[in-house]
């Protein structure tokens, strides 16, 4: 096969050159290790070389199938693992049982995984934390780089990363979650790159909500401030169509993005761009920050609508993936204005480029996270 990823990007302050595309681990547990050694190859010919998993996939499974499949070429990829234990003793236990089950002697880069509530910072800042051990690791080269991952809501990972000095930064970037938590795009990242860290992507296609776009999906994904984007597959017909969307890959446009905003049925007349062209409103409600509190909650998935059976079940079960619902209750009591001031006078609804139906949507949020009358 041609080798396609011929141009490559450095990781931040690590300095590693990375391919455009990586691999992901996680999917890596649906299939034998014979086909993820299939897949390695086809991802290694094509020019490739992140690769990363996790302690947590399958308990080392997918870690093991790395292993077998990287046999004799552990030197010709970027291997990164996550950690996902918070104090000192765990984290050496994992990271010892990482290094043993992946066959390698050092990781070129080890995530603090799913940093996603106040407990994890606490922890990961206090006495005898994961970091006390990480750090130490990273002094003996058993660890090179170090960075933090975190889905959702990014408050918890922008604390840490303010707080201590790391390397790489791990987030999803997608046209649905870009508008369910946008600070992460407005502060996080920026923040991230002020102190010239990595930034790896991932979960291009909303944990499989954007199933039904894959080019519109990695297209928008690698248009955005990353680095690499690491993407998931378990055959070799998936892997290959994201090889030829990366190889075909040119940065969107600004109006190609917009008109992707407007046409995406996954969007709909139902998810809030925020734009904000339906403000002001008159009654001084933040409406923008009412659907972000939504996103929040169910990533602005349960719409109250009829769907078919398959779209509902993939609903259900990602709508409340992230676990932000408590956050996104508590910073919608504190609003001082919600659906109960709303006099339903139509104008934001005039003015919303989306058809929106603002208003029914106001009243379903206030239903979600208040304690509105039930819809």
């Amino acid at each position: 096969m041609e080798v396609i990823f011929t141009k490559k990007k450095i990781l931040g302050k690590t300095g590693f050159e990375v391919s455009l595309l990586g691999l992901g681990g996680f999917h890596m547990l649906e299939i034998s290790k014979d086909d993820v050694s299939k897949l390695m190859d086809i991802y290694i010919m094509s020019g490739g070389n992140y690769v990363e998993t996790a302690a947590e996939y399958g308990d080392g499974e997918s870690e093991n199938k790395i292993a077998y499949a990287l046999k004799h070429r552990r030197n010709q990829v970027i291997l990164a693992s996550k950690c996902h234990a918070r104090d000192k003793k765990n984290a050496q236990y994992f990271v010892e049982r990482t290094l043993k089950n992946l066959n390698t002697d050092h990781l070129d880069i080890l995530f603090l995984h799913h940093v996603t509530t106040e407990e994890d910072v606490e922890a990961l800042l206090g006495n005898d934390s994961a970091l006390d051990y990480l750090f130490q690791a990273k002094k003996e080269g058993i660890i090179r780089a170090l960075g933090v991952s975190f889905h959702g809501l990014g408050n918890y990972a922008l604390k840490l990363i303010k707080t201590v000095d790391l390397d790489v930064l791990m987030t999803g970037f997608n046209y649905l979650d870009i508008f369910n938590f946008p600070s992460t795009y407005q502060e996080v990242i920026p923040f991230a790159r002020s102190k010239n860290m990595g930034i790896v992507g991932m979960k291009a296609f909303a944990d499989g909500y954007l199933y039904r776009s894959t080019y519109d999906a990695l297209n928008y994904a690698l248009t955005q401030d990353l680095d690499v984007m690491v993407v998931g597959a378990n055959s070799e017909e998936m892997l290959r169509k994201d090889i030829q969307i990366a190889e075909n890959f040119k940065p969107l446009l600004k109006k190609s993005i917009e008109n992707l905003y407007y046409r995406a049925p996954e969007l709909g007349n139902y998810v809030c761009r925020q734009c904000g062209k339906c403000l002001p409103c008159p009654e001084d409600i933040e409406i923008m920050k009412v659907f972000e509190y939504e996103g929040w909650y169910d990533r602005q998935m349960r719409d109250y609508q009829p769907h078919e059976a398959p779209d509902y079940a993939l609903r259900e079960r990602l709508a409340f993936w992230f676990g932000n619902q408590n956050e996104a209750k508590m910073s919608y009591s504190k609003l001082n204005k919600t659906f109960k001031d709303c006099t339903e006078c139509g104008i934001c609804e005039e003015r919303c480029p989306y058809d929106i139906p603002i208003i029914r949507k106001l009243k379903l949020v206030d239903y979600k996270l208040g304690k509105g009358e039930i819809y």
